[in-house]
């Protein structure tokens, strides 16, 4: 698809594409293609890697979003620093901001896997010693370890590595992450944890001991690069949680440390995905009112709840592998989950919403989230109707046309579709097909309206239908 909606200045600038190379698949004949998983192997060809990120560069800048997060931007496997300078050098090209994903403590160091100096497993074979301690007292094993934040040859190793990935790629920036929950129980980390405010839950210690000097090391950059850090939580502390597990009931009642000891120019990632209404408002609520009283009557996300820190962005793991069982999540349609991730994140000040840029826009419901994303990051108090308008209408053929359509899509999202509704999709979808039998490139309206009318007919279940 050739869009070109790009429109100035986002409401929410720095909002960018969260991926994994392994299972981020524009290109869809490689054998090694995978749909599912965290820490994949890349099994693709060293190719499609460059090719994958090639066409989803060329997408966020048709739609004006600010960059893409690369988890295993640094690979062996996929051609190493050749590849990825390739990747970040067009990206540059076209305005985006390459963002390598970087694990300090986990998650693989700033070459993500193979035998290079700022990899962590090869950090660990070099300094044993630096290895995490578990509750028992014992290193964790070979394989499956990280670094322990306070040892002092680890926290040279982060920043040699830091500055070396900025000196050598031209990235717009890093998405700094810290193995989630992970905790460290060797004697310097207990005897640091005396000095630290009792009311921190220690995954956030150790979090603290990664990110601050880290983002101390990237201090020059803070200004003009965009520097982002996990927080794996949302920002609800003393809230109900709306997805509890092991971990989540123990986020605290109070702003963590390291969110008032960070750099102001550092910008903390919160998770909303369990902020924000589960299941997702029907479209309706939507389709003339950009901010419908529902989007803001919240438990998890109180209307005047806002992040607690100078600059924040939020991460939507809604149509992601992470949000159902197998791979089917991957495939949802959930223009109202980013229409009213948006919208909260523009009341609460944030800088930019994420979502995941795997999927080819090729398939009919990740081409609507996108060019919902781009219209939303945009114009975030917006109904549904001006996205069908202004957005869809340039997609389709006309204002009207893209007007019909979320109409229709509305009412088949909140299971409310006339017979007018969905004998407009069968006749739109059949003049469409006898247009294109006859030679004109209506290709792009055809693909909309033929997956539009298998869903309110039924004819097809909305998580596979839509590849074309």
């Amino acid at each position: 698809m050739n869009w070109k909606l790009s429109r100035g200045e986002p409401a929410l600038p720095h909002s960018y594409f969260w991926t994994w190379d392994h299972s981020t698949n524009w290109v869809l004949d490689d054998p090694g293609l995978i749909n599912f998983g965290c820490a994949n192997r890349y099994l693709k060809r060293p190719e499609t890697f460059v090719e994958d990120y090639r066409r989803l560069t060329d997408l966020a800048a048709a739609l004006g979003v600010k960059g893409i997060v690369i988890w295993g931007f640094l690979r062996d496997s996929h051609g190493g620093v050749e590849s990825a300078k390739r990747v970040a050098d067009y990206a540059a090209s076209k305005g985006v901001a390459v963002m390598p994903g970087v694990g300090l403590t986990w998650y693989g160091g700033v070459y993500y896997e193979g035998d290079h100096p700022f990899n962590l497993d090869t950090f660990l074979r070099k300094h044993a010693e630096a290895r995490l301690v578990s509750e028992t007292g014992q290193p964790m094993p070979s394989g499956e370890a990280g670094a322990c934040p306070l040892h002092p040859a680890f926290q040279d190793w982060v920043q040699e590595g830091l500055d070396w990935l900025f000196r050598e790629f031209n990235i717009g920036g890093v998405n700094l992450e810290n193995g989630d929950f992970v905790v460290c129980h060797c004697p310097r980390c207990k005897e640091h944890r005396k000095s630290w405010p009792e009311a921190d839950p220690d995954f956030f210690r150790m979090q603290a001991l990664a990110y601050l000097p880290a983002l101390e090391a990237l201090k020059e950059h803070l200004p003009d690069k965009l520097i982002t850090w996990a927080t794996y939580t949302s920002f609800s502390f003393g809230l109900p949680l709306q997805f509890a597990d092991d971990h989540w009931p123990y986020i605290g009642r109070h702003v963590p440390t390291l969110v008032e000891r960070a750099p102001d120019q550092s910008i903390p990632q919160w998770t909303l995905s369990g902020v924000v209404h589960s299941p997702a408002l029907p479209l309706t609520a939507y389709l003339d009112d950009g901010a419908p009283r529902a989007a803001f009557e919240n438990q998890y996300w109180p209307v005047d709840l806002r992040a607690p820190a100078k600059r924040s962005v939020g991460f939507l793991h809604q149509g992601s592998q992470w949000t159902a069982m197998g791979p089917a999540g991957r495939y949802q349609q959930i223009v109202s989950t980013i229409k009213e991730g948006c919208l909260r994140a523009y009341r609460a000040g944030m800088e930019g919403v994420s979502i995941h840029g795997e999927v080819t826009s090729r398939y009919i419901p990740w081409a609507l989230n996108y060019l919902a994303f781009s219209h939303f990051i945009h114009r975030p108090e917006d109904s549904l109707r001006d996205f069908g308008r202004t957005t869809l209408g340039r997609v389709l053929a006309d204002e009207d046309e893209g007007e019909a359509f979320v109409e229709v899509l509305a009412h088949w999202d909140a299971h409310a579709a006339s017979d007018v509704q969905v004998k407009e999709a069968q006749s739109r979808a059949k003049a469409l097909r006898k247009s294109v039998s006859g030679g004109r490139a209506d290709l792009d309206r055809l693909h909309f309206w033929d997956w539009l009318e298998r869903m309110v007919t039924g004819r097809a279940d909305a998580h596979t239908a839509g590849f074309f």
